[in-house]
């Protein structure tokens, strides 16, 4: 562990480095053959690392929910809540908690790191509790994401990730989805449409640049392909990870393509009656699981 907490696993010439102080998030994932080092997500640069500030780099847990939340405001079984405004500019809640609390290690091995938190009632009315367990073995990353109410009544659910991909001249990506869901408000959408021709992936087509959207009816396969390293990186996600955000914001250095369990805004929307926006109702003891796996190639 470095002076920062980071844990490190590897497995041969793979490695990833954890920072459970900071938001439980994965601070590096990378190859490296004596003194060539390749980068599968950005990387946290030193000074974050020194000041303990998060960027956009890694990838961080989203939990209870992933990504806005309309106005910070939303009812379940017919109560108003209003949560905190987190979204920087916008009157939004974003990403849940996860990513700004500091996860306790529970267990930690050269391979392998499990954490948690539990959280109890504040600006989230629910109270429950989260887990990851980590592990880098067999030439491959894995997460497991679970989230426990904790609470005496159902609460809204949802898990995810939000790994940072270097952009490296424009990446290749190839996935099977079925609905695209367009903002309509800022970043914002209303609902699901037929996936337009353009953003048909199945095949494996460049990706463009400009997005902030969400695509539902993934296949649960994801690869990305950086022609000119001649490199892959194939993501697969559990059955629960039904939904996709691909952000690719212009003259950036990095992308996100983000499996997550629902829509955004999927708690307002699904009380206008919207469907498949993959939102849970996690009952009073239920446990909620997601898996995830990155496996790198070259």
């Amino acid at each position: 562990m470095t002076a920062a907490g980071i844990v490190r696993l590897s497995d041969r010439d793979l490695h990833a480095d954890v920072w459970p102080a900071n938001g439980g998030r994965l601070a590096a994932f990378f190859s490296l053959h004596g003194e060539d080092r390749f980068d599968w997500m950005v990387s946290a640069p030193d000074a974050d690392i020194d000041s303990g500030a998060s960027g956009s780099w890694g990838s961080f847990p989203l939990v209870p929910f992933s990504n806005r939340i309309r106005d910070a405001r939303f009812e379940w079984d017919g109560e108003i809540h209003r949560i905190e405004a987190t979204e920087k500019g916008a009157p939004n809640a974003i990403h849940g908690h996860g990513r700004s609390l500091s996860w306790t290690i529970d267990q930690v091995t050269a391979q392998s790191i499990d954490m948690s938190y539990d959280y109890m009632p504040g600006d989230w009315p629910f109270a429950y509790r989260a887990e990851q367990h980590i592990v880098l073995a067999d030439g491959a990353l894995s997460l497991e994401m679970r989230l426990v109410n904790r609470g005496d009544r159902s609460m809204p659910a949802g898990l995810g990730h939000h790994p940072y991909f270097p952009w490296r001249g424009g990446p290749v990506v190839e996935a099977g989805f079925e609905d695209y869901w367009p903002a309509v408000d800022g970043v914002l959408p209303d609902g699901p449409v037929t996936l337009p021709p353009e953003f048909d992936f199945s095949a494996g087509i460049p990706l463009p640049r400009g997005l902030d959207n969400g695509f539902s009816g993934w296949d649960g396969r994801l690869s990305i392909v950086w022609p000119g390293d001649g490199a892959t990186l194939t993501m697969c996600g559990s059955a629960e990870l039904g939904h996709m955000i691909l952000f690719s914001p212009p003259q950036r250095n990095f992308f996100c393509a983000e499996p997550v369990s629902h829509a955004i805004d999927a708690v307002n929307l699904a009380a206008r009656g919207i469907g498949k926006t993959g939102l849970r109702r996690l009952e009073p003891g239920a446990t909620m699981t997601a898996q995830i796996r990155f496996a790198p190639s070259s």
